[in-house]
């Protein structure tokens, strides 16, 4: 009873915690094909960025293809040593449950090639390991972009305090200038004021030589 309790406590330790790859026969290209299907607890946005980031990063460019983005002649040691042709789509898997997506993968061993689970079961299984590490693939991408994001956010803050920064010392300098200022229109409001009293005393003198 307390190894039962204990695997509740820690999130269903004792039995997976998400859905693991599996195979469902699917139509493309108006065949049933044997296509991977996972639940991905991630947006289909997310998904869909993770993916292309991914494989860019590798040098693979996908292109749209009837409902599936394809990223030909992909050479990834975790599928096998040979190249494949890996078909993707991303499905939001409701209208309510927004932040979970439906992921197909095929897996093609070039052309219309396609891997089948019978013929082709090492690499299904591989193919299988591959979709189900994608949550962890794009987990990781989305802690890039928050932690990019907070990047970003650390830098306009920092430009908006170093322009404060300027302005305060541009400020400091009209204050002081103007403080500067003040104090010579005091000084020249003093000697202004001398002065007037030495012409005023002038006035006085040239008034007092008047003849009666």
């Amino acid at each position: 009873m307390k190894k039962i309790l204990l695997c509740f406590l820690i999130g269903f330790g004792c039995s997976p915690l998400f859905a693991q790859t599996h195979i469902e026969k699917k139509e493309y290209q108006k065949i049933d094909r044997d296509i991977l299907v996972n639940e991905i607890g991630f947006s289909e946005k997310l998904i869909t960025d993770a993916l292309t980031d991914t494989l860019e990063k590798l040098g693979y460019k996908g292109k749209s293809q009837k409902g599936y983005t394809v990223y030909q002649g992909v050479k990834l040691s975790s599928l096998g040593k040979e190249s494949y042709d890996l078909y993707f789509s991303v499905e939001r898997k409701s209208r309510k449950e927004k932040e979970t997506s439906v992921v197909n993968m095929i897996v093609s061993k070039g052309f219309d090639n396609f891997a089948t689970e019978a013929a082709d079961r090492s690499l299904m299984e591989n193919a299988k390991s591959f979709l189900n590490d994608l949550r962890n693939t794009v987990s990781a991408y989305e802690l890039e972009q928050q932690i990019n994001e907070q990047e970003q956010v650390i830098k306009k803050n920092e430009k908006k305090s170093a322009g404060l920064i300027s302005d305060a010392e541009s400020l400091e300098q009209k204050r002081k200038k103007m403080e500067q200022q003040i104090e010579d229109n005091k000084k020249d409001q003093a000697a202004l004021v001398n002065e007037q009293q030495k012409q005023q005393q002038i006035l006085e003198n040239l008034k007092s030589r008047r003849k009666n």
